[in-house]
Order: structure tokens, then C-alpha cells, then sequence
């Protein structure tokens, strides 16, 4: 009984992707990106859990066909910030989206070439192999696994063509409501008969609280570093940004965060160290620490680019009663980075 259980959940998984493939290739008859642009966001609901994901079709340029499901508010965001080019991070690293992309055979991974195999398709040329893939915030992409996302990217595939078979004609008129709303795909939940509507909807505030969380630090240890001060040195730069040296542990690979402080005045490395992305707010709060725990001094002032950073170091800024400013210009620090990256960049460790 187990063993038919077993193969029935995996006939099931088969189904699943064989409906996916199925949309995949619907999608790319019907040419969605001959009538929407990329900037004609539309948003589906999705029926599960209420969570929107903001559309965007891609392959009106010409250059990469598909589409992108940006997850909420939070991957709604980073769309809007690309196309603004307002990002300050690369998009490599910052999307949170589902995607599908019709890509070259060499693009696919050896999983993917199997599940092909397994469900009998066959596919030949550029821009004719579908990929289905997650895209989030630290992570390499990565192809879909969880059963959710394929049936939330069937769904939205789906919806994408009636959004285009109704709009086509004035793909412009998405557009007719509220600025800052976004016409959204609805349907009544009932899982099993799915009945869908248009409807304008504001996106849902963006709670970044839990960003700069960071864990409180050892008052005695602050103490004690505050007793072995000689002296105040000049004007520290810091940052934290995302090095291009993928690390495979875990389920998939991520993308590490460097924390760097730089001295402005001779522009060397003061002290700098790698940790995954939900650990860079303790992570730059422990450098700036450490050191100046081991250079028994403190900077007359420090320079911060972001909010983020300014928030990681807050307590430690009190602590020491350092002052800091928000600038768009850190050169030492940007000098540093840069060559931090072309190293990474060049395969060596």
C-alpha cells in the first residue's frame, strides 16, 4: 500500500509539471510580449494564501522572452525599482520573483534536462527551452521545486494570457485606475471551480521593521571596550553589499554579504568579513566592534550610504556617542569595494 501510495503522489508531481509545461507553451503561442511591454504590470492573486504576485511579461525588446512573477510587495518593489533604475543592488541579487524564460538547452540545469526527458518533450533552438525558476534576494536562482510555486506559476500564466486577450487592443488601459493601484487578477478561492475578476488594488504597505533587527550587544563587553579607548582617529567608511562568489551549502547556493570599513583618509581596509544575507545586520555591528576593540580608538565620524548600515551600527553609534552621516559618495570605501569585487570576480579565493 505504501509503494502505491508513493507512486501515485509522484504521478501526481508528473501531472503538475506536464499542466505547467502545458501553460509554458500556451503562453509562448500566444505571444503575450507582442502586446504588452514590460512596464504593463498586472498583478494574480493567489488563491492559497492572498498574496499578490505582479506581473511582468517579458520579450517586447526582444532579448529575453517569458515571464516574471514578482512576489508581493516585496518583489513588486525591486520590479519597480529596476525599471525606475533606482536599485541601488543588482538585480542578480535583489529579485524576488518567479520566472518562467524560454532559454537555450545550455541554460538548463541536469534536473531540468531530466524532467524533460521524463515527461517526453522535446524542445530544439535558442529562446525554446522553457526554464522555471526562483528568484530571491541572496539566493542564485534556482529551478522551482515547491509545489505551490508550480501551481501558483501555472495560474498566473494562465491569467497573464487573459489579461492579454482582453488589453491587447489598449494594453494602456491597465492603467485607467489609480496611480498607485494595479489591476489585479481575483478570483473566489474555491479551489476546485476558480472563478477569476479584474480589480484595481493598492499593494500592501512594505513592513522592513524585522530588517534592522539586530542582537543586542554584551554591555559589559562595551564597557570594557570603552575603558581601553587611547584616542580618536579619523572618518571611517562602511558598507555591505553582496560578493559574486557563490557558496553551495544548503539546498542551493547563496550569495554571501561582504561587510567592509575603510579609513577615508588613507583608504585602507580596515576590517571586513563575509556572512549570508540575515546575518549581515550582526555581522557589520561585530566588525565595527571588533574593531575598535583592537585598535583602541574610534572614529571622529563615520560614513554610512544607507539606511540599513546606519541602523546595523545605531547601538554602537550611541555607545561610543560616535556621529555618522548618510552620503551617496564614500570614495575610499568605493575604491575598496571595487577592487574586493574584481578579485572575487577574477575566480580567485
Amino acid at each position: 500500500m505504501g509503494a502505491e501510495k508513493l507512486i501515485n503522489q509522484l504521478n501526481t508531481k508528473l501531472e503538475q509539471w506536464q499542466t505547467l509545461y502545458d501553460a509554458a507553451a500556451t503562453f509562448k503561442k500566444a505571444e503575450c510580449w507582442s502586446y504588452f511591454a514590460n512596464a504593463h504590470i498586472f498583478g494574480v492573486e493567489n488563491p492559497v494564501n492572498g498574496e499578490i504576485g505582479y506581473c511582468c511579461i517579458m520579450g517586447n525588446g526582444g532579448e529575453l522572452y517569458g515571464l516574471a512573477v514578482y512576489l508581493g510587495t516585496e518583489g513588486l518593489e525591486t520590479l519597480l525599482n529596476m525599471m525606475n533604475e533606482e536599485s541601488e543592488i543588482d538585480p542578480m541579487y535583489s529579485q524576488y520573483c518567479l520566472m518562467l524564460s524560454f532559454d537555450s538547452r545550455a541554460e538548463l540545469y541536469p534536473d531540468e534536462l531530466k524532467q524533460i526527458k521524463e515527461l517526453g518533450l522535446k524542445f530544439r533552438g535558442t529562446n525554446a527551452w522553457p526554464t522555471f525558476r526562483l528568484y530571491e534576494p541572496g539566493f542564485v536562482p534556482w529551478p522551482i521545486q515547491n509545489e505551490d510555486e508550480v501551481e501558483f506559476l501555472i495560474l498566473a500564466l494562465q491569467q497573464a494570457i487573459e489579461v492579454v486577450q482582453v488589453y491587447k487592443s489598449n494594453p494602456d488601459a491597465i492603467f485607467q485606475e489609480e496611480d498607485d493601484t494595479f489591476l489585479t487578477r481575483v478570483s473566489n478561492r474555491d479551489r476546485q471551480n476558480l472563478v477569476w475578476s479584474d480589480q484595481w488594488i493598492k499593494p500592501k504597505p512594505l513592513d522592513k521593521a524585522n530588517d534592522y533587527l539586530v542582537t543586542p550587544l554584551d554591555e559589559l563587553r562595551l564597557a570594557k571596550a570603552k575603558r581601553s579607548l587611547k584616542g580618536i582617529a579619523g572618518i571611517w567608511e562602511i558598507d555591505c553589499f553582496f560578493a559574486p562568489m557563490p557558496i553551495a551549502e544548503g539546498d542551493r547556493p547563496f550569495y554571501p554579504m561582504m561587510g567592509l570599513i575603510v579609513d577615508q583618509e588613507s583608504e585602507q581596509i580596515l576590517q571586513y568579513g563575509l556572512t549570508e544575507k540575515f546575518g549581515i545586520p550582526d555581522k557589520i555591528a561585530g566588525l565595527l566592534l571588533e574593531l575598535i576593540e583592537k585598535a583602541q580608538v574610534i572614529p571622529k565620524e563615520i560614513g554610512v550610504c544607507n539606511e540599513e548600515t546606519f541602523h546595523y551600527i545605531r547601538q554602537i553609534l550611541k555607545a561610543f556617542e560616535i556621529k555618522a552621516y548618510l552620503t551617496n559618495v564614500l570614495p575610499a570605501l568605493e575604491e575598496a569595494k571595487e577592487g574586493m569585487l574584481d578579485y572575487f570576480s577574477s575566480g580567485r579565493r
